[in-house]
């Protein structure tokens, strides 16, 4: 067993290829609690209303219970269906594992880039890795589709133990059997998607096999697991439908409406362009047809941000997309607000100086902005010294770790230092990055930690020539080496 780093709450205890929290373990056989919760943190204390905070130290409390409620719930009706006729209970299993692989992997950056990296070395092999992640393990058909299809590395998540023994058996005898380590091969973790650290990552693939409608918080749920991925990471949702679904059933989980917050783009809506703010459905595109000539459930066209369809030979509702390469958005955004007075928490309390923009002047610009953190370039245009363009990171929000205020706040952080106060000035921030929907952390720790990792893929991503390139020539402005 190894402690997860900075995740006390969870440990991947490694026996005969399986790995197992140690929350989950623990609720085996008392509270579902345990003597340390999931939310537990070693965090900083934090000075805000006594009242708001009870309330979501409640709150979060509450979500533990019903979470670890469902899980077990979920535990025992995947043994279930494990233990009977699995053609029964996961009809199509074959065939899905086939068309899943290929909707992951068809076509895939990282393939192309393992290929390439082969024919570049003596021995032929490449060392580059290619890691999917498998949410529903069912007999382990998709994994071993997977590993057969080019990925290197699978690990594969399920609530029930029975299902990960199954699976397992796929491997049983084979050349890339169920290790632990860093070993090619298949991997499976008695564990919620929820819980899984980064440092399993990044993935190059995530698929969550007809199982996302069941997680406790499928919203929650494909937020980490897309957090976990790098760009050009391909994400496949893919539920199983009966021949008497409906239109009702299909709009009752909309996984187009969960994407909208998240850095993804639909592959059939050129990703590597970049991530769209404006979600386009077929009721804003003037040659969709009229409600009495549009066609049936299993004929109906996709939306505009996703290939969505019903595959007879599997009986699945299948939605693709990818991570648009270096988080870019297919349009620039440019902000230009007077500096305001905000909270002081950035410098006093997280060590992360933030310039709090004006979000009256900012309605129109907003507007085409989710909440979320961004990336792109800032600069003090009225100051000569300043003037100069710099990488920042851009969080817009409403603050959902403090219970302190209402409101949508605009903060940038520069990454240099300006040396003084600006309050009142202008600043001109350009967007081109999307890294990330807002979130609610467990405690100022783990906030400080996400925020110093989305401050790294930030200056990555502006580091690459791609990204200076665009600056250049599309803003308008030659960009800083600061």
């Amino acid at each position: 067993a190894a402690p997860c780093g900075p995740d006390e709450g969870l440990v991947f205890a490694m026996s005969s290829a399986f790995a197992f929290p140690a929350t989950l373990a623990r609720a085996l056989g008392r509270s579902p609690l345990g003597p340390r919760p999931l939310v537990a943190r070693s965090i900083r204390a934090v000075r805000v209303s006594s009242r708001p905070a009870l309330r979501a130290a409640r709150a979060a409390a509450d979500a533990v219970v019903d979470k670890a409620a469902h899980n077990d719930e979920q535990s025992a009706l995947r043994d279930e269906m494990v233990s009977g006729c699995t053609e029964c209970t996961m009809p199509f299993e074959s065939e899905r594992a086939s068309a899943l692989a290929n909707a992951a992997l068809a076509d895939h950056t990282r393939l192309s880039a393992i290929a390439k990296d082969a024919s570049e070395r003596d021995d032929g092999v490449s060392k580059m890795a290619l890691r999917a992640l498998v949410v529903g393990a069912e007999t382990g058909k998709l994994s071993k589709a997977l590993l057969e299809t080019g990925a290197t590395h699978v690990l594969v998540l399920d609530h029930s133990r029975l299902m990960l023994d199954r699976a397992a058996e796929q491997f049983d005898g084979s050349e890339t059997p169920g290790v632990v380590g860093n070993e090619t091969g298949a991997r499976f973790a008695r564990a919620d998607v929820c819980d899984v650290p980064a440092y399993q990552g990044p993935f190059d693939v995530v698929v969550f096999n007809d199982s996302l409608r069941h997680q406790a918080d499928p919203a929650e749920a494909l937020r980490r697991a897309v957090l976990l991925t790098r760009p050009g990471a391909r994400v496949v949702v893919s539920e199983r439908v009966s021949e008497e679904s409906t239109e009702d059933d299909e709009n009752a989980f909309d996984v187009d409406a969960l994407v909208e917050d998240l850095p993804l783009q639909s592959i059939f809506d050129d990703p590597r362009r970049g991530k769209t703010m404006m979600r386009m459905t077929r009721d804003d595109d003037s040659s969709s047809e009229s409600d009495e000539t549009s066609p049936s459930f299993t004929e109906r066209l996709p939306t505009r941000t996703s290939e969505t369809y019903l595959d007879h030979r599997c009986g699945s509702v299948t939605h693709t997309y990818e991570v648009p390469p270096l988080f870019k958005l297919r349009d620039e955004i440019v902000l230009n607000a007077p500096v305001v007075e905000g909270f002081g928490r950035g410098s006093r309390l997280m060590g992360v100086p933030t310039a709090n923009l004006d979000p009256a002047v900012l309605a129109d610009e907003l507007s085409r902005m989710r909440r979320g953190v961004y990336f792109g370039y800032a600069r003090l245009p009225e100051d000569a010294k300043h003037g100069k363009w710099c990488k920042c990171v851009v969080n817009v929000g409403a603050r959902p770790t403090f219970a302190d205020g209402e409101g949508v706040t605009v903060e940038v952080h520069a990454l240099r230092d300006f040396g003084r106060d600006f309050y009142g000035e202008n600043m001109e921030v350009v967007v081109l990055g999307f890294l990330r929907p807002e979130m609610r952390f467990d405690g100022l720790s783990a906030l400080v930690a996400r925020i110093m990792a989305d401050i790294g893929l930030a200056r990555g991503a502006l580091d690459e020539r791609a990204c200076r390139e665009r600056v250049d020539e599309t803003v308008g402005f030659q960009a800083s080496d600061e």
